[in-house]
């Protein structure tokens, strides 16, 4: 057997290592001129490591830990909470109300009780408004997206989930995984090569890109429904495939990292009004902290009133003024936004009540074509551990497909 996977990133390398450990031989297409699409790790001058993109290695992320285990990869907590964000700005709120609140809206998810919108769900629920008013900004922030035109159920997702949880990141980067897969697949992967055609009979597929095209008797297509209308299918996508890949909505975010002349303990502060939060961690050698802060940005209206032409100066500020504590050092800024990434042009999927994502067709193979990415992983989409699912699923899609096929 043969397989075609279009997409280097985490769910095309998880795909493609799944189909490599089962015999298959492998070809990767991948547009950009490295792996790991929007998981993208850097190092700085003062040697801190960080995240342009997926950040959090969450605790019921079991796939990407037990990948990270077997590639032989070690995971450090980064000590700052990712689900207990102290919220400054707004409507003040006491901890103890705060608190209360996460608590209300934890009854009545698994009571069943969250209906409409997460605006209409706050609404309903007995909380302080403050409260009401940071949770909503958590939601935003996080899934990138307004909460208007996201359902209820998002408030009880795990990247939205609210705790003093610990979280996790691989030392060296996340894109580590990526580059540990890759060396594995070695050859098999072609950068540079942004797959253009796929056509497709039941016999087998032929997938062309860079000007060649490659024989195979099965595809997985890992790239994001955002732009998978630059990939020409013959004959075309049936039309309820096509309908779920248009129905998917992306959440825009930017990230901003400073340097730090004086490295911070972790923290994490939450900026009500602005849509972002700030955080400091622990460096991957143990329990000294990293000389850098984070800053995460969610909702297009944020991204474009903190980094409007690309220009960080504004979301520097903004950090002063929420954490005048930290000794920032401006002009290592490094800035990262995904909008403006031609291969992507978003951050990750969003529960948009208004465009419903049909989790159940976005992962349905067609033929000898399977589909995967973040955005068709069901409950864990938006997330790394989503990625590396649909991948995982995606390869055992192909080779049932072949199966079938075989005498």
């Amino acid at each position: 057997m043969r397989a075609v996977v279009a997409g280097a990133g985490f769910a095309g390398l998880a795909a493609a290592d799944a189909l490599r450990r089962a015999g298959v031989e492998v070809v990767v297409l991948e547009a950009r001129d490295r792996v790991g699409g929007r998981v993208w790790s850097q190092e700085l001058p003062n040697g801190a490591v960080i995240e342009r993109g997926a950040e959090f290695i969450l605790p019921g992320d079991s796939t990407i830990r037990a990948t990270a285990e077997r590639l032989g990869l070690r995971l450090f907590e980064k000590g700052a909470l990712y689900g207990d964000r102290e919220p400054r700005g707004g409507v003040p709120v006491s901890r103890t109300d705060l608190l209360a609140a996460i608590a209300t809206i934890r009854k009545a998810a698994a009571a069943g009780r969250l209906s409409g919108s997460v605006v209409d769900a706050l609404a309903t629920l007995p909380i302080q408004a403050g409260a009401r008013e940071a949770i909503r900004a958590r939601i935003e922030v996080s899934t990138a997206y307004p909460a208007a035109d996201q359902d209820a159920a998002v408030l009880a997702e795990a990247g939205t989930g609210f705790g003093d949880f610990a979280t996790h990141t691989v030392a060296g980067g996340n894109q580590q995984i990526a580059l540990a897969l890759g060396r594995l697949l070695g050859p098999s992967i072609h950068l540079g090569a942004a797959v253009e055609r796929v056509s497709w009979r039941e016999g087998g597929v032929r997938v062309r890109a860079a000007g060649s095209e490659v024989a195979a008797d099965a595809c997985v297509v890992a790239v994001p429904a955002s732009v998978i209308g630059r990939i020409v299918f013959d004959p075309e996508l049936p039309a309820p495939t096509q309908a779920a890949l248009r129905s998917v909505r992306y959440g825009q975010a930017a990230k901003l990292f400073l340097p730090l002349s004086e490295p911070a303990p972790p923290s994490q502060t939450l900026s009500v009004p602005e849509r972002f939060w700030t955080f400091t961690q622990r460096s991957a050698a143990g329990d000294d902290p990293a000389p850098v802060a984070g800053s995460f940005a969610g909702t297009a209206a944020a991204v474009e009133r903190l980094t409007a032409a690309g220009d960080p100066w504004a979301w520097i500020e903004a950090v002063r003024r929420l954490r005048p504590d930290l000794a920032v050092d401006a002009s290592g800024a490094v800035l990262s936004t995904w909008h403006d990434d031609p291969w992507v042009a978003a951050a990750y999927s969003a529960r948009s009540r208004s465009s419903p994502m049909d989790d159940e067709e976005l992962a349905r193979p067609v033929g000898p074509i399977a589909f995967a990415g973040e955005h068709t992983a069901g409950r864990w989409h938006a997330l790394m551990e989503g990625a590396l699912r649909s991948g995982e699923r995606a390869a055992a899609d192909a080779m049932e497909w072949t199966a079938r096929l075989s005498p």
